[in-house]
């Protein structure tokens, strides 16, 4: 079954979590070295107001008091004002964060550097039917010409998130690419094309 892509672009606001975590073992994240770990909602505020010092005392009722695992945390472990941008779909208007972004969200990662963005100057990610975060400006694992920074592993046309990607270049003045692959995306569980911004399956 095909999935169609959709754009989320910030609000220019961020969410603000109280996190508190420590070293584990925990049985709910057995596969990063086993640390706990739980965070609840705090606030929204502008982006640009962000303050890491705003956080609130310890002794507030507020912070989480354990992990989903039944660990009480310690005066010791790590009290953290976690944030995350907020971003809204451009065609429903529902506001979201990328981590609770679902499959098909496509956005600009403006934080990567300029040679992983296209001529629109915007650094294109989308979530994978596995969940996987494909930077489409980025380069491929088994890219051909590793040290040239002027080539694209993938060549996107049309405008986000009705985009094709693909190995084809047109023009006198279009993209190089390199000869990795056909223009598809494969993850550790999918393989497939993004074809006028919907997800198919090879």
């Amino acid at each position: 079954m095909n999935v169609k892509c959709f754009l989320i672009e910030e609000t220019g606001e961020i969410k603000r979590y109280l996190r508190r975590y420590a070293k584990g073992p925990c049985p709910n994240m057995p596969g990063n070295g086993g640390y706990h770990d739980m965070m609840v909602d705090f606030d929204i505020i502008p982006k640009d107001h962000d303050r890491e010092d705003a956080a609130l005392p310890e002794n507030d009722q507020r912070w989480p008091s354990h992990c989903a695992c039944g660990y009480e945390f310690a005066k010791s472990d790590k009290w953290q004002l976690f944030t995350q941008r907020l971003y809204a779909r451009k065609d429903t208007g529902e506001v979201m964060t990328l981590r609770d972004a679902p499959v098909g969200a496509m956005w600009n990662a403006d934080w990567y550097p300029d040679v992983w963005k296209g001529k629109d100057g915007m650094s294109l990610m989308v979530r994978c039917p596995d969940g996987h975060d494909w930077c489409i400006d980025a380069r491929a694992s088994n890219c051909g010409l590793p040290k040239d920074n002027d080539h694209r592993c993938w060549i996107r046309h049309g405008v986000a998130p009705n985009i094709t990607v693909n190995k084809a270049c047109p023009g006198d003045n279009a993209d190089r690419t390199c000869n990795a692959g056909s223009g598809s995306i494969q993850t550790g569980k999918w393989h497939g094309f993004l074809r006028n911004g919907e997800f198919v399956r090879c």
